[in-house]
């Protein structure tokens, strides 16, 4: 691991700085000249969409520094010891998200990074790049956060983290990135599923902005699909009232409106107003009506139908019950005259009318509910008989019940229908966690479907949401394994990072629960290729009290195995050159790692003619190191060396 590493190529690594997204950044000296520098180390196993990125990235960086004094300056970029490496200057200090966790900034100073992020905007719209003879404008970060930001001890700004920055052409609008941080992207980024053009940054500065001023995002929520949502829904974010004064709160309400159309259209149209306020002039954003406008919310960016707006206690209601009418206090002799006979023996008919409706209402109602609960019994009833894949019509069945039912009609077969979705569901991921047997698509589908069910009608039921992300996240590990053999790559990938993303909320929503790591290291091993982080995966599963089966063994084998073929190819790649003893004794390690599983699962599917083959890679490892040191090794070809292996019936992979 590179926190292990004392060197890479002429650079001697001190210490961590700092880490984010596929990075690893160190405090290291250039043993050539002495300069301190910032290393930024990215895995050559990654994605090849994520090294091209970080490539693509550091190139813009070393070309956009000499253009603008925001950004940190890049020495030089390569490979070297199987990582992406990028040397850069060091900037002394702290990331805004370390200052902000200490809570918020002086409003000046908030303003003040304001206005230098928006100085880096104005630079990278002006930026023009040159590859393959196009020429290319429009340098788009695609990640501005808090952890990208730097401030140095002398009070400047740095953008940091150019891996995932793609540039604009004169050709096209929009460019596509899938890997900016949820909390800072806009709600049309997020509607587009990643699409951002030039005026993606300045919702970020925005979101930064009030977090700088308050000490906590304009948006938050549990998980990240809930935030998506919150922020998809346009809603205005709590206001500043008593953080800042007016003038600063309306910039911020206005880098926050609902629409592109009512937000500044350019970064110095921001940068000007935030120099206003400093000044002391009414802002622009104020004099539009910000941040009025916010609390404003016209009817017609309501995000979801009327009916779904409306409390659950009245939406279920058919006819609301008319408020009884008190009498008037009768009228004494003191006080009032005696009303005439007649306005007596009105308002007595008046209140004998409205007493009968409200009885004939309450019988309506009572009879309904009588009749709902009646139902609701009967398909309660069904239900030990159902299995997952009928169990979605009881749920559609509960569904047309509960809006006909004031509530307590359909409680008892709403925790019936929960049990029994849990019960089902729970036998499906059992199966696929004990290995016995395969789990098919179709019937992660009907788990999702039940359990997306289950948790609309119990939404504080955090493990039934759980349940849903970690049968989603299966689903898009079947999906990715599909793409894979279709030879589709970055459609694979794409499927393999949602899987990723949904087992790890299923595993922030349940801690104790080692399943979600267990598919996490199917996603590694088998998906990515990723056998560090599938190994991690599987240790944290293990550490929640799962044994590891035949599946998974074979699984990080397979991984170890494909890791000393890449090893032994990249070894003969650099044939005669000194790191190539290195990659051969890495691969040999890789090899014994692979055959030290496998010995344990001789039986299971597979393994015979994976041995055969590991056994195959380390034996050309073994002779090609005698040829370079000029005496025979002998490695340890583990307990499988000399066993004959008769291959069994093949048993598939569970799904």
């Amino acid at each position: 691991m590179p926190s292990l590493f004392n060197r890479l190529g002429p650079y001697e690594i001190h210490d961590e700085v700092g880490r984010g997204g596929m990075a690893l950044v160190f405090l290291a000296t250039d043993t050539r000249s002495g300069r301190q520098v910032a290393l930024r180390l990215v895995s050559a196993r990654e994605a090849p969409d994520v090294l091209d990125a970080e490539r693509r990235g550091a190139e813009l960086q070393e070309q956009f520094c000499r253009v603008s004094a925001f950004v940190p300056e890049v020495y030089e970029h390569g490979t070297a010891d199987g990582y992406l490496y990028v040397a850069m200057e060091y900037l002394d200090g702290e990331n805004l998200s370390q200052a902000i966790r200490r809570g918020p900034l002086p409003e000046a100073r908030a303003v003040g990074v304001a206005i230098e992020l928006c100085r880096f905007l104005e630079d990278a719209r002006g930026f023009t790049w040159k590859v393959e003879d196009r020429e290319i404008r429009h340098l788009l970060h695609g990640d501005l956060t808090p952890a990208n930001v730097r401030l140095t001890i002398d009070g400047r700004t740095k953008v940091l983290d150019f891996g995932i920055a793609k540039a604009l052409s004169l050709s096209r609008k929009v460019t596509r990135n899938d890997f900016g941080s949820l909390a800072y992207l806009s709600p049309e980024r997020l509607e587009s599923g990643g699409d951002m053009d030039a005026t993606d940054g300045f919702w970020a500065v925005g979101v930064m902005l009030y977090e700088m001023l308050r000490g906590a995002q304009p948006f938050g929520a549990p998980d990240t699909r809930r935030l998506e949502r919150l922020i998809v829904a346009r809603r205005p974010a709590p206001g500043l009232e008593g953080v800042c004064p007016v003038g600063l709160q309306a910039v911020v309400a206005k880098l926050l409106a609902p629409t592109p159309a009512e937000r500044y259209d350019s970064a110095v149209a921001i940068r000007e107003d935030l120099e206003r306020y400093q000044s002391g002039q009414p802002t622009v954003a104020q004099q539009d009506g910000w941040p009025v406008k916010a609390a404003d919310e016209p009817a017609t960016r309501r995000t979801r139908p009327v009916a779904e707006a409306v409390d659950e206690t009245t939406r279920r209601t058919a006819q609301a019950a008319p408020a009884l009418i008190q009498p008037p206090p009768l009228p004494t002799s003191a006080t009032a005259p005696a009303a005439p006979t007649g306005a007596k023996t009105r308002a007595v008919g008046a209140m004998r009318s409205v007493r009968r409706a409200v009885l004939v209402l309450a019988l309506i109602l009572a009879a309904n509910e009588l009749w709902v609960a009646r139902a609701a019994g009967r398909t309660a009833a069904s239900l030990p008989s159902r299995e997952l894949d009928s169990l979605g019509a009881a749920w559609g069945e509960y569904h047309s019940l509960s809006w006909r039912s004031l509530g307590p009609g359909t409680w008892h077969l709403e925790r019936s229908l929960r049990d029994r979705t849990t019960a089902l569901t729970d036998r499906v991921m059992a199966t696929y966690r004990d290995g016995l047997s395969i789990v098919w698509e179709p019937q992660w589908q009907a788990a999702r479907a039940s359990l997306a069910s289950a948790a609309a009608a119990a939404p504080d039921r955090e493990e039934l949401l759980a349940a849903l992300r970690y049968c989603e996240g299966h689903l898009h590990r079947i999906n990715g394994d599909a793409r894979k053999a279709d030879k589709d790559t970055d459609a694979a990938r794409r499927e393999f990072g949602d899987a990723v993303v949904a087992f790890r909320e299923a595993a922030e929503l349940r801690p104790r629960w080692p399943d979600p790591f267990i598919g996490l290291s199917r996603t590694f091993l088998a998906g990515l290729g990723d056998v560090d982080r599938g190994a991690d995966a599987l240790k944290r599963a293990q550490q929640l009290g799962y044994t590891p089966g035949e599946r998974e063994t074979a699984q990080l084998a397979a991984g170890y195995r494909e890791r000393g073929d890449t090893l032994a190819r990249s070894a003969r790649e650099l044939a005669g050159m000194p790191q190539e003893r290195d990659y051969l004794s890495r691969a040999a390690a890789a090899y014994q790692q692979a055959l030290d599983l496998y010995s344990g699962i001789v039986t299971f599917g597979g393994v015979p003619a994976s041995v055969r083959r590991t056994q195959a890679g380390m034996e050309r490892v073994k002779n090609r190191l005698s040829e370079i040191d000029g005496s025979s090794f002998d490695f340890n070809l583990g307990p499988l060396g000399s066993i004959s292996i008769q291959t069994p019936g093949p048993r598939g992979d569970a799904r």
